[in-house]
């Protein structure tokens, strides 16, 4: 067996940098989250709404259980930021709706969360090649 740490580039040191780019990532989405006064579920909901979806596919995005999309939903329809509509196929279901507000207030979101992250020093270019090489990282696995 090969000992990794001796070729320079380790799988342990590689690990370490996704997860402290991670928590980076992270606390910099909480931190703009805050901002308008969102949690990060609340947050990553809005991104997740730029087509309607109903509860079930958002949860699926999202990681969580329908009734915990449900809690979320309440919060931001209280705030006039998504409305249920009837689906156009599926009676029983409802689609989840951003208003011309939660329309507003993603695109700000989205622009606020793109600005100053922990990725920001770097060009373009250097970002193209990072998610390339993380999206192969990923295929292999």
């Amino acid at each position: 067996m090969r000992d990794t740490a001796a070729v320079g580039c380790s799988v342990r040191e590689i690990r370490s940098l996704v997860v402290e780019l991670n928590k980076r990532m992270d606390a910099h989405q909480r931190g703009r989250s805050a901002e308008f006064d969102l949690t990060p579920t609340q947050a990553k909901a809005l991104e997740e709404l730029g087509q309607p979806k109903t509860a079930r596919e958002l949860a699926a995005v999202l990681c969580c259980e329908p009734p915990n999309v449900t809690y979320v939903m309440d919060k931001l329809e209280k705030r006039g930021l998504v409305v249920r509509e009837p689906h156009p196929q599926d009676r029983r279901a409802k689609r989840l709706v951003l208003t011309d507000a939660g329309r507003e207030l993603r695109l700000e979101l989205l622009r606020r969360i793109g600005s100053d992250s922990p990725l920001d020093h770097m060009s373009h270019e250097e970002r193209v090649v990072l998610r390339d090489q993380l999206a192969r990282a990923l295929d292999g696995a």
